[in-house]
């Protein structure tokens, strides 16, 4: 399979716009036409993880954070901004990151955390997103209508919560008269036709927005379909930042402390609380959790679980009675790659490609104890 080709499938999993708009996620650089078989998979693209994919022969380097976080003009070797895109371009190896996208994804980080831990799936902490959603209004031929519908809804669209292939519709009458040139589906040019037809109305997320048309365009039986597409001011799609869940039981915070050291790869766990207190519902974030401090609150928590926090968020969850548990901002994140190394697989087996697909070997937590 081609570069662009692993992109459109992947992006499908994790689209761009699920990420915050200050984010930079994507493809940083490679040839879109490369054929792709060997991927490595990283947390962060360090020099030692660039060099292990250019010595390993690899084609794509699949990471969780960018190469960079800041704009740059040129790609230009000993510039800290860019010199890591330098290097891959020198070694023919294309980098492409997600990021936020997989933060709000509903199998993305903090999901992928809060299942290795225990805890089962409650609700999103932040389900807010920043893509943009539409409402699509189209008319059928009632006699066309239920295969329209399918084959429309297939796309993915029509997901309210944890509901999908949501729609509405009611019957009424279309008219048209064909004009001269015109091969129409129904009727005869130069007659006033009177067609008994079914509206439809779905919800669509921007990114699923061409693949509707396009479903339009090849499926729906009339010459000029007529359509209409709704900005939408409400942005609750299939996903969120963080997840708000329950341990199976009550547990004392040592051991979900334990269960942290044991499960994550961390050096360290460090946790806010007193000894012999018991917990049982908990927001879980990988990554840094100072943004959401009020989220937690709102959530009525008895333990937050981030990678990391700062002081005056503690401070803020202690006063309101919940404890903290912080393993670390790379063991709260390293979970996600063995979810991303089935992604591709599954992408590879859709192409039926047998290439190789392996997850960094020279990653560690950076803090030594």
């Amino acid at each position: 399979m081609r570069l662009n080709e692993f992109i459109r499938e992947f992006e499908l999993y994790y689209p761009p716009q699920w990420a915050v708009e200050s984010d930079k996620v994507g493809l940083f650089c490679g040839d879109l036409e490369r054929g792709i078989e060997k991927i490595l998979i990283a947390l962060d693209p360090s020099q030692n993880v660039i060099e292990e994919a250019a010595k390993g022969g690899y084609d794509l380097l699949l990471t969780y954070h960018p190469p960079s976080r800041n704009d740059f003009s040129a790609i230009v070797a000993n510039d800290k901004n860019s010199e890591k895109i330098y290097f891959a371009i020198q070694h023919d190896l294309a980098i492409y990151s997600a990021h936020t996208n997989l933060d709000f994804a509903p199998d993305g980080v903090s999901a992928a955390l809060a299942k290795i831990l225990g805890i089962e799936f409650e609700k999103y902490l932040h389900p807010k997103s920043s893509e943009k959603l539409f409402k699509l209004v189209i008319f059928v031929p009632e006699k066309d209508f239920e295969n329209f519908r399918e084959a429309l809804l297939d796309v993915g669209i029509g997901h309210i919560g944890n509901y999908g292939k949501s729609s509405f519709s009611a019957s009424g009458e279309g008219t048209f008269f064909p004009l001269e040139g015109a091969s129409p589906y129904i009727g005869e040019v130069g007659k006033l036709e009177k067609v008994k037809e079914m509206r439809l109305e779905t919800i669509v997320p921007q990114h699923l927005l061409k693949s509707a048309l396009k479903v339009i365009a090849e499926i729906h039986p009339y010459e000029e379909p007529a359509f209409d597409i709704y900005p939408l001011e409400n942005d609750r799609i299939d996903g969120g930042f963080g997840v708000v869940g329950l341990f199976e039981t009550t547990i004392k915070l040592e051991d979900v402390v334990e269960r942290c050291r044991s499960k994550l790869v961390s050096n360290a766990v460090r946790y806010v609380g007193k000894s012999g207190e018991f917990v049982r519902k908990a927001a879980v974030l990988g990554g840094t959790g100072d943004s959401f401090i009020e989220d937690v609150i709102a959530a009525e928590a008895d333990v937050f679980i981030a990678g990391e926090l700062g002081h005056h968020s503690v401070l803020a969850l202690k006063e309101a009675g919940i404890t903290a548990v912080i393993p670390g901002h790379f063991a709260t994140e390293w979970v996600i790659l063995p979810r991303l190394r089935d992604v591709v697989e599954e992408i590879f087996k859709k192409f039926d490609v047998f290439g190789k697909v392996a997850i960094s070997d020279v990653e560690e937590p950076i803090f030594n104890i």
